[in-house]
């Protein structure tokens, strides 16, 4: 909501310097054209998709990890030396690596230019595109805690869902089938995630 707000302010802003209102025939000398508020907006966000992350990281390792849970080792139904879901840990550690990279705030970065006649910046696109890049990235790590924790359930014998984890359930196994035996998951994860970015995944 408020990086929504900041938006829909600067879109409804003059950010002209001078200002002239033709109405009256004034002139004003302005700041409209600085946005920090829109780059504070953005980088509060970024840090808190940033944590959204982490959290859904750290439920990825759980769940993939080994016997802590009560279920099969590497949620792999046959065992031995199955590696089931571990190859996604790797790039579960990656894509969290890269987000908290993003995270860092670039509206402290600037330098004096013009002689010293510009002397600061909010790096407002810088802001906005790298929380897009987060986004996108986060998109792909709740893929995988998807897949992982549909597998979870599949592997829970006689366990009964509330509805809404029911939906979220079906509509998980609409697009990625079980885990029988190792397989390269990353196409898996790769439907998940478009069908996440483009808002057509529904439970």
């Amino acid at each position: 909501d408020q990086a929504r707000q900041a938006v829909e302010i600067e879109l409804n802003a003059a950010a002209d310097n001078p200002l002239v209102l033709g109405d009256d025939d004034t002139v004003l000398s302005t700041g409209n054209f600085h946005t920090p508020s829109l780059s504070l907006a953005f980088e509060t966000l970024s840090l808190a998709i940033a944590q959204c992350a982490a959290a859904c990281a750290a439920r990825f390792i759980q769940l993939t990890g080994s016997g802590r849970n009560g279920l099969p080792k590497y949620l792999s139904p046959v065992g031995g030396a199955s590696a089931g879901f571990v190859p996604l840990q790797k790039t579960v550690s990656a894509i969290l690596a890269a987000i908290r990279h993003r995270a860092n705030p670039v509206m402290l970065d600037f330098l004096q230019v013009s002689e010293g006649v510009e002397d600061h910046a909010t790096q407002a696109p810088l802001a906005v595109s790298k929380c897009a890049d987060m986004i996108v990235l986060w998109q792909r790590l709740i893929a995988f805690e998807l897949m992982a924790a549909a597998q979870a359930v599949d592997l829970r014998d006689g366990l009964t869902l509330a509805p809404g984890t029911a939906g979220i359930h079906a509509a998980v196994r609409a697009l990625v089938a079980p885990l029988r035996e190792d397989r390269a998951l990353g196409i898996d994860a790769e439907a998940l995630y478009a069908a996440l970015a483009t808002g057509t995944w529904l439970p």
